[in-house]
């Protein structure tokens, strides 16, 4: 009876044994759903720079040659942009006024410098005589190289109709202050010769 009850205990063991062997793996858990992606945000419109290519044009209350009037500006003026309608762009100024202007009067900025010409920033500084009116008369032309950043690089005597070395030494003096806002031509800012006549 022991044998009968120890062969049936282990068959029922290797029964079992062999049932779990045999099953298959329990499946994973199903994974959860990822979330919906949220639309991303509207982005404001990028503000774009431009430049004034017309001599002068009319920043306007509206998209309309009708509206009135909000600034002029001329050639080389820098735009803000932040919305284009119908051929017009909505701008805002340097001093922060906003208005419309037709897009064909504008040119994109590619951070190109508008042509411009040399200004003189500082003149030339008059050195007085002692009033006694003694002395050589006469012209005296002088020639200054001026750098790229309006500066006075080199001074030379051109013409010294007074003989006077003394004399040329005073023009020469007097151009080597000035300054200017130098020109510029096709996106290049130059260097350039400035002309000063003294007479004496």
């Amino acid at each position: 009876m022991t044998r009968v009850r120890a062969a049936a205990a282990a068959a029922a063991l290797a029964a079992c044994l062999w049932g779990c062997a045999s099953a298959p793996p329990p499946a994973p858990p199903a994974p959860e759903p990822a979330p919906a992606a949220e639309p991303a945000p509207a982005q404001p419109p990028s503000e774009g720079s431009w430049l004034v290519a017309a001599k002068s044009a009319n920043v306007r209350e509206a998209a309309s040659t009708k509206a009135a009037t909000v600034a002029k500006v001329r050639r080389g003026s820098r735009l803000t942009s932040f919305e284009e309608k119908d051929g017009w762009l909505h701008v805002k100024l340097a001093d922060t006024r906003t208005g419309w202007i037709r897009k064909d009067l504008v040119r994109k900025d590619d951070g190109c410098p508008p042509d411009r010409k040399a200004v003189l920033l500082e003149p030339p500084m008059l050195h007085m005589s002692d009033g006694s009116g003694a002395g050589p008369k006469g012209k005296v032309v002088v020639e200054a190289d001026i750098d790229e950043t309006g500066a006075v690089k080199a001074v030379r005597v051109v013409t010294n109709e007074t003989g006077s070395p003394e004399r040329a030494e005073t023009a020469k003096r007097e151009v080597q202050g000035v300054r200017f806002q130098p020109p510029v031509k096709k996106c290049r800012v130059t260097g350039f010769t400035y002309v000063y006549s003294r007479t004496f």
